[in-house]
């Protein structure tokens, strides 16, 4: 696993620890991965503006498996 991109520390270290988090995980597992746990990882309080950059990752990896980005319940 591995990504590449640009944008601020959050979207960047997200990305980081999500690579961490799916490492040998099974895809059926991955398509159904719960974006609390990445946030909840991450470690910090994300403001509503910055959301969007703390969950950019997640939600490209659910673009990327499932062919939308339609957010389980988490």
């Amino acid at each position: 696993m591995r990504f590449r991109g640009r944008g601020c520390a959050i979207s960047q270290a997200s990305a980081s620890m999500l690579t961490d988090m799916i490492v040998g995980k099974p895809v059926q597992e991955l398509k159904a991965f719960p974006t609390k746990d990445l946030l909840e990882e991450l470690g910090i309080q994300i403001s509503p503006a910055r959301m969007k950059c703390a969950t950019l990752s997640v939600n490209t990896l659910r673009v990327a498996l499932n062919g939308d980005s339609h957010e389980e319940d988490d």
